[in-house]
């Protein structure tokens, strides 16, 4: 009996103690947590590239003619800075984004024609 009275007590005083605990409030002031708001990163620009053959060229812009599928179609692309060492009639590679219903070429550059090597087997 007495064990069980000791048992009981025990309880008795340990839910006590919880019970208190949970109850209680901080004196110290609650701290805010800062949210961290990050910015949605722009959407990335899709970067386009297309080959042909330059028919007009100035500081400003580059009018390429390329031919897709049998069908040709000339490209007038915006240039931010001059290109220089290339002419008309060229074959180039140019780079380009899409906007503002634009087309801004990023990179204008001459495509040069491999040559093959046959080797001479013995």
């Amino acid at each position: 009996m007495k064990h069980l009275i000791m048992l009981v007590a025990f309880f008795v005083f340990i839910f006590n103690v919880w019970a208190f605990a949970a109850d209680g409030t901080s004196a110290a002031p609650a701290k805010a947590e800062h949210s961290k708001v990050v910015a949605p990163k722009p959407p990335k620009e899709t970067r386009v590239s297309i080959s042909g053959v330059v028919k007009e060229i100035s500081d400003t812009m580059v009018m390429v003619e390329r031919t897709v599928k049998g069908n040709t179609e000339t490209m007038q692309f915006v240039l931010y800075k001059p290109v220089e060492q290339i002419n008309a009639g060229d074959k180039v590679r140019v780079s380009y984004i899409k906007k503002d219903d634009k087309l801004i070429a990023i990179r204008v550059s001459r495509v040069v024609a491999k040559k093959i090597i046959k080797k001479v087997s013995p």
